[in-house]
């Protein structure tokens, strides 16, 4: 679970920048990142787009550093030693990194539309990243707003914080943190003895509850499951990709099941919007995607993880496969390969890693 927040982080579009400014592997200060960051996106600007007053827009070095914050909370930047993340390498696997690879790099230009909108490929993958990362709040949210279906962002906040946010922390701190989880489930008391509305705004539990609950709404906004319907009002997208019974599904799942049901039965509905791809193009996209995927995280690779983007990168090439169907092109491709194509434990329990001789495997 996410837990160190900022009101102004709304737009997962920026995030696609940071780990293409990580790629060269060395490490990198945050506060540097920011600096790199607000430079590259200063002054980009559409006039059209612009007239509906997207929030959470980088405008100074400041909110640039919260953006930075956030990705490594999202594990796009590894905390520790100022280097990718998993997720920031696994983006690094999509076609999507390559038009941000070139914008760093000086050799593109970008409008500001294109820097916050994301494409389906990229909506599923920062599906995967927020509902992994901040589990189990994002799921409390997203259930009550798909339950709701029109909702205000300060009845939102409300809920977000005096409801599932004492319930999250309470699933994810060890019990020597037990006083946070307690001032969070005094927070509807201490609410409800500031009357006055202008206090209330001016409190230092109001800021709180800016801080943390917002950016979650707008998330959803960005991976298409809400849309924003009004000055500070919300509804589902009856025009979402996805099926809201799926998403209330997704958001009822532990962990352990997220990956299997995102890549697999949630996405039927994109069924009707892309073609099948056949086992000879899941073939081919999974020893594609092992390629890229070597490149940052060695011979041996998790292989869920790769299975994962496998779809995601069969969908930014126009067809559309399950994880069913891919795990199946692997299975039949270590049959047909023994020696060129397995699977070998996960060093001290992890999950099972993959690995595949590409150069020296023709389909």
């Amino acid at each position: 679970m996410i837990l160190e927040a900022h009101g102004d982080i709304c737009r997962l579009g920026y995030l696609r920048i940071i780990p293409c400014l990580l790629e060269d592997d060395s490490p990198k200060t945050f506060d540097f990142l920011a600096s790199v960051l607000y430079e590259i996106v200063k002054g980009v600007g559409d006039r059209d787009f612009l007239a509906g007053r997207p929030i959470g827009l980088i405008t100074s070095p400041v909110n640039a550093r919260n953006y930075v914050t956030l990705a490594a909370e999202l594990d796009l930047i590894d905390r520790k030693n100022q280097k990718l993340g998993i997720f920031g390498k696994l983006y690094l696997c999509s076609r999507s990194a390559s038009r941000f690879r070139r914008l760093v790099e000086g050799d593109r230009s970008l409008r500001l539309i294109d820097l916050l909108m994301l494409n389906d490929a990229e909506k599923l993958f920062f599906l995967w990243n927020i509902f992994a990362k901040d589990y189990p709040f994002i799921q409390m949210i997203t259930s009550w707003a798909i339950g709701r279906g029109k909702f205000r962002r300060q009845e939102a906040m409300i809920y977000a914080m005096e409801e599932a946010y004492p319930q999250a922390l309470k699933r994810i701190l060890p019990k020597s943190r037990i006083k946070e989880v307690q001032e969070a489930e005094r927070f509807r008391e201490r609410r409800l003895m500031i009357r006055d509305k202008i206090e209330w705004i001016r409190s230092s539990q109001y800021a709180k509850y800016r801080h943390i609950a917002p950016p979650r709404f707008e998330w959803l906004v960005d991976c298409g499951i809400l849309k924003r319907s009004g000055r500070g009002k919300y509804e589902v997208n009856a025009q979402m990709i996805y099926d809201p019974d799926r998403i209330l599904k997704l958001a009822s799942l532990s962990l352990e099941k997220l990956e299997h049901y995102l890549f697999g039965d949630f996405l039927k509905p994109l069924e009707k919007l892309y073609r099948p791809a056949d086992r000879y193009e899941a073939s081919r996209m999974l020893l594609e995607t092992y390629n890229l995927m070597s490149r940052y995280f060695g011979e041996n690779v998790d292989l869920l993880k790769l299975e994962c983007m496998t779809v995601i990168s069969l969908m930014e090439s126009g067809s559309i496969a399950d994880l069913s169907m891919i795990h199946d092109a692997f299975n039949s491709l270590a049959i047909q390969f023994p020696d060129k194509v397995y699977v070998t434990p996960g060093t001290k329990g992890g999950p099972p890693l993959a690995y595949i001789d590409a150069k020296n495997l023709e389909l």
